[in-house]
C-alpha cells in the first residue's frame, strides 16, 4: 500500500506481516506459534519477533525473510527480540544468517542477549 504524502513525496504505509499457525499438539509439550511483524519506513524495515523460535516457525521465518529481500534493498533491517521467550539450536543459527545478512538484533531478555552475544561474537571472529 502507498500513501502519499506530499506530490514530491511518496512513502510506503507500514507493512504489517503476521505469521500465525497451528502446530501439531504432542503430549509431552506445547508449542507456541511465532508472530512475525514487519513494519517499513524509507530507512528502515524492522522486524519484530514475539514467541518462540522453534520449528515449524524458524523455516516460516526463514522464508519470509527470503520473500522480502528486495524490499529491504539498501535499508537498515532491525530484529527486535525483544518479544521472544525461547530460542533453540536451530533458532540461533537462523538468527546467525539474518545478522550476515545485515540485520541488527535487539534482545532484552538474560537468555536472548546471550544468544545475540554469542552471534556477534562469533561475526566479529570471522571478520578478523
Amino acid at each position: 500500500m502507498k500513501v502519499t504524502v506530499r506530490k514530491d513525496l511518496e512513502i510506503e504505509a507500514a507493512n504489517w506481516l503476521v505469521v500465525k499457525g497451528t502446530p501439531p499438539v504432542d503430549e509431552a509439550r506445547v508449542m507456541g506459534m511465532l508472530r512475525i511483524t514487519i513494519a517499513e519506513t524509507l530507512t528502515e524495515q524492522k522486524w519484530t519477533l514475539e514467541g518462540r523460535l522453534v520449528q515449524p516457525w524458524i523455516s516460516e521465518l526463514k522464508s519470509t525473510w527470503t520473500r522480502t529481500e528486495n524490499a529491504r534493498r539498501e535499508r537498515k533491517c532491525v530484529v527486535d527480540l525483544t518479544g521472544v521467550t525461547f530460542i533453540d539450536k536451530n533458532g540461533e543459527k537462523v538468527l546467525t544468517e539474518l545478522s550476515k545478512g545485515g540485520a541488527e538484533l535487539i534482545a532484552t531478555g538474560c537468555n536472548t542477549r546471550h544468544v545475540v552475544h554469542k552471534i556477534e561474537r562469533k561475526k566479529s571472529n570471522r571478520q578478523l
